[in-house]
Parts: structure tokens; sequence; C-alpha cells
């Protein structure tokens, strides 16, 4: 697991951390819109990866997809641009849901 890697514990964690004020960041889903049927993560703004402009990120900033493939690709290329303060939830969606069905 890489230093821009989050879990499902970490990510809980740092959502606590920014309802309460104490963190700041964006958790971006990059799924295109028809993904979203099924539901996100409470807290997400949706930025497809079809559509998505590096220009805008501000701040820190973590990913998040269906699985978790598409946002380490995007994490990649992003970092290999220059850019940083920016993470990705490896587990995605799937992860999150099936985590949160476990009681996790």
């Amino acid at each position: 697991m890489s230093g821009n890697t989050v879990t499902r514990m970490q990510l809980v964690e740092l959502l606590r951390l920014r309802d309460s004020g104490e963190r700041e960041f964006t958790l971006i889903d990059i799924r295109e819109e028809y993904e979203l049927f099924h539901g996100y993560i409470p807290g997400a703004i949706n930025f497809p990866l079809s559509t998505f402009e590096p220009e805008t990120l501000v701040g820190d900033v973590i990913l998040y997809c269906q699985a978790g493939v598409r946002s380490e690709f995007l994490l990649d290329e992003l970092t290999a641009q220059g850019f940083s303060g920016i993470k990705h939830y490896s587990g995605g969606y799937i992860d999150w849901v099936s985590q949160s069905a476990r009681g996790g």
C-alpha cells in the first residue's frame, strides 16, 4: 500500500474529521453519472473521469471509483504531472458498500 492510498478505515476517520471541521479535503467520485445509480459515498462530489479537468483541483483530494482501478490510474497520471496532495481510496465504492453491509 503506497503513501497515496487510503483504506476504508482511514477514509471513515478523515470524513469524521472533515465533518467536525478538523480537516479539509475534497472526496471525488470519478465514476460516470450512470454508475451513481447504485449510490455513492456520502460527502463526495461526482467528477467523471471522462470529463475530469485536473486544473480545477484545489487542496487535498481523495479520489475513488468503483473498484479502485481508475482512481489509481488517475492518481498516477496526476502525480506524474506534478500534482500533490492527492490520494485514492483503493477499495472504491464496492469496498465501501461491502464493508458497510458487514457493519465495518
